[in-house]
């Protein structure tokens, strides 16, 4: 009688650097990570005294409106478009008065580091911990993500609930509700979520009963139709806030065709710099497609939407503005981690020596690029103190004990500023009505009288590096604009700031 051979045991695969190194992670590292972050928040708080940018403080402006029991005053020069939830942010924000926006400063950089955070679970799911730890440190070189927690712009909480929602789809695929509450939230603040919760609903029909894809139906819509129903009650008009964009886009110059948008893209996909970003992290994309094949497919639909809908934005004759393509730009920095550590994650021999020939390329390109990291540093910091020193300035004249009694007297209005980006500050840090102020390039002759505010670096806003073009080059400045005029006497100055009165019946 024969004995049946036992078959022989099924080798398991080598273990690669990436699993050795998975195995140092822990917990309480993670924990201890995380606990670093927040404290360099608060540093960051503390130390870097900036301020919200105008999109931001007119949030606040409106969700104070909305405090004191009136509809948001949407029609204001140049407004910012108003967003369902940043307004709902602001009316948090309005019981602490004017602390509300360093408040809000505060509440952004913590979201900065939920972003690291939500990264790194998004590349650790992906590809191990090796390259999420990689992927943080590739995205601590974004400056202009960092200038976006400085300025409690946002777009941070924006790209914070999407990329949690993404990392939410890859820890339990077709998961369904956690995913579509959260792209509802993000469609609060901008509507290219409603695209991602209209093709991620989609992507659920195949295994979702019908009455609960009914109920699911529920979420994707709900941004949308608050959005439309804000605009509804406070203007009249449902579509208030696409109309109103289109014809600020159109003042500054930003409407591009979709054939030209098309040729935006590598630049907009950029970010800090475009052979790191766009060349590496392009390299990075390929070989993230090899590693992961299949389950490629959230990152790479996630990408593929977002450029779908900055070309549909476009074609909507909205601005064509990098910030509309900022998911696949932070994607594309994902890809330039996987270019640098995709290596150690290989398990097939040829995979691996190409992820070694692809790191040291991307070494020697990122060493080489230093210099220009150097510049983006200095240039954030630049930007940085330019914003704290202008409000520390503007706010030192704003209280004045000269100055004071003029702003509140109707007689000395109308208070003239150099830019519409000071218009409101100067309303959230004093209480004036609109009425009050004007922006010299919305005035048709130099004022006659009022109040002139002078600053020596005359934009409130840092620059972007980017020069204006057209429109946006001739809307952004009149002769008088930031001149002391004749007739006006000088009442205080406070380092870049200065107030000139020349009040009719005082």
């Amino acid at each position: 009688m024969s004995v049946a051979s036992e078959p022989a045991p099924r080798e398991r695969p080598a273990a690669t650097v990436g699993d050795r190194l998975e195995r140092l992670w822990s917990r309480r590292l993670g924990i201890a990570l995380v606990a670093v972050g927040v404290l360099g928040a608060l540093v960051v708080f503390a130390v870097r005294r900036t301020y919200p940018n105008y999109d931001t403080y007119y949030a606040l402006l409106w969700g104070q409106e909305l405090f004191d029991g009136h509809l948001p005053d949407y029609h204001t020069f140049r407004p910012p478009t108003p967003h369902p939830l940043s307004t709902f942010v602001g009316w948090l924000m309005a019981p602490f008065g004017t602390a509300g926006a360093r408040i809000l400063v505060l509440a952004s950089l913590l979201g900065y580091v939920g972003l690291l955070v939500i990264v790194f679970r998004f590349t650790q799911r992906l590809l191990g911990s090796f390259v999420g730890l990689l992927a943080v440190g590739v995205l601590l070189t974004r400056t202009d993500v960092e200038l976006l927690a400085l300025r409690a712009m946002f777009d941070l909480p924006f790209y914070v609930l999407v990329f949690g929602a993404a990392a939410l789809e890859l820890r339990r695929p077709r998961c369904g509700w956690p995913v579509l509450a959260l792209l509802a939230l993000a469609g609060l603040l901008r509507p290219e979520a409603w695209l991602l919760g209209g093709v991620y609903w989609l992507y659920l029909i195949p295994v979702t009963p019908r009455p609960q894809l009914v109920r699911l139906a529920a979420l994707v819509v709900a941004a949308p139709v608050i959005w439309l129903l804000s605009d509804l009650i406070v203007e009249g008009d449902p579509l208030y806030s696409l109309t109103e964009t289109r014809e600020v886009a159109g003042q500054f110059g930003r409407n591009r065709g979709v054939l030209e948008a098309i040729g935006l893209i590598p630049d907009h996909l950029a970010g800090n710099d475009k052979i790191v970003t766009v060349g590496i992290g392009g390299l990075g994309l390929l070989y993230a497609l090899a590693l992961l094949r299949r389950r490629a497919a959230v990152p790479l639909a996630l990408g593929a939407l977002g450029v779908l809908t900055f070309l549909i934005i476009v074609a909507a004759g909205l601005s064509a503005i990098p910030r509309y393509l900022t998911i696949p730009s932070l994607l594309l920095s994902l890809c330039v981690a996987v270019a640098l550590g995709g290596w150690a994650v290989a398990r097939e021999r040829r995979l691996r020596w190409v992820g070694v020939a692809l790191a040291i390329v991307s070494v020697a390109l990122i060493v080489r690029q230093l210099p220009h990291y150097e510049k983006d540093v200095r240039r954030l910091n630049g930007q940085a103190t330019f914003v704290a020193e202008q409000h520390r300035d503007l706010l030192a004249v704003l209280d004045d004990p000269r100055v004071v009694p003029l702003l509140q007297d109707p007689a000395c209005w109308p208070i003239t500023t150099p830019t519409h980006s000071a218009i409101p500050v100067v309303r959230y840090e004093t209480g004036l009505p609109k009425r009050a102020l004007q922006a010299s390039i919305e005035q048709e002759r130099p004022p006659a009288t009022g109040l002139l505010l002078l600053s020596r670096t005359f934009q409130f806003e840092p620059s972007s590096g980017r020069r204006a073009l057209g429109a946006a080059a001739s809307a952004s400045a009149k002769w008088w604009s930031n001149v002391a005029l004749p007739g006006y006497e000088r009442v205080a100055r406070h380092g870049r700031w200065r107030l000139l009165a020349n009040c009719a019946g005082r």
